[in-house]
């Protein structure tokens, strides 16, 4: 959505620079060859050509000009306008999002709460429930959010991250009804965001609940080089597209999720200076390679 805003915004600034450039040469040959071209059919009517054909002509290229620059200057207020509608919806979602995601915590605690005292109740089921289903709000509301925050220009701030804590932390947060192994082959310090890591994390795992019928998921971490790879795996098949994976909306012919989740791990990644491949082999597998974390 960015580079698209970019794009109209060069390309609006070529067809303003051309058509005020074209002005200012035709301008310029009117003013300083009209009145001798003039002279010069006059000088010489066996050429047949009228001097008031070099007045049209004057007249019919003017003409011309002012309409290719009000044209141009058009083309730029609407571009202006489009931009300042898109940021106001922008700042509106972030703004929406953020103020959900405080009740929707609340919901949640006091849920916690009250499955603890169900338990064994008929009630718990119940409850149990709605902690899944504000835990997927949750995570829903920040996807918008940090979608909001990259196309505002957000910045990360990266840091040293233990990434087999940190997933041990989102695993349980979470409290999907999946068995999730990690096994790591090196030190899993890495440069990254922390908070930016942990919403990566989330979206790998949501996107296995969402669209793959296995609930075993293997995560390992190994070293090459001065990358820390992180290599997601659920068994889970796709039919789509594979390069096109990480396409902002991009879900295939899938009902469930909103697209968003893939796109934001590859954009965050590029952040911190690493990368997302997606591949089948032949089922679905994430590798993410991140900046291995080095203390000066």
């Amino acid at each position: 959505m960015k580079k698209e805003s970019n794009l109209l915004l060069i390309l609006t600034s070529l067809i303003i620079a051309t058509s005020t450039a074209l002005g200012a040469w035709w301008f310029y040959l009117l003013s300083t060859y009209a009145l001798k071209l003039e002279t010069f059919f006059l000088a010489n009517p066996e050429l047949g050509v009228k001097p008031s054909i070099v007045r049209m002509l004057k007249w019919e290229i003017s003409t011309f000009i002012i309409f290719m620059l009000l044209l141009s200057f058009s083309f730029l207020i609407v571009y202006l306008k489009d931009r300042k509608k898109t940021k106001a919806l922008q700042d509106f979602f972030a703004s929406l999002t953020h103020e959900l995601k405080t009740p929707l915590a609340s919901i949640r605690l006091q849920s916690e709460v009250i499955t603890d005292l169900a338990q064994g109740k008929p009630l718990e089921n119940l409850t149990k429930r709605l902690i899944e289903d504000t835990t997927n709000l949750e995570v829903q509301m920040d996807k918008i959010l940090q979608l909001s925050r990259l196309e505002r220009g957000g910045k990360l701030n990266s840091t040293a991250v233990e990434l087999a804590p940190l997933i041990n932390k989102v695993i349980k947060s979470l409290n999907y009804e999946m068995e999730i192994s990690i096994e790591s082959k090196t030190d899993s310090e890495v440069y990254a965001d922390e908070f930016a890591t942990e919403i990566i994390v989330k979206n790998l795992i949501e996107n296995t609940k969402n669209h793959s019928k296995s609930k075993n998921v293997k995560i390992v971490l190994s070293d090459e080089g001065d990358k820390v790879i992180l290599a997601y795996s659920d068994n889970g098949t796709f039919d789509g597209q594979v390069s096109r994976l990480g396409e902002l909306f991009y879900k295939h012919d899938s009902k469930k999720g909103s697209g968003i989740g893939l796109y934001l791990i590859k954009k965050f990644m590029k952040l911190m200076n690493g990368d997302a491949i997606f591949s089948n082999e032949p089922s679905l597998m994430t590798r993410l390679y991140f900046q291995r974390y080095i203390n000066d």
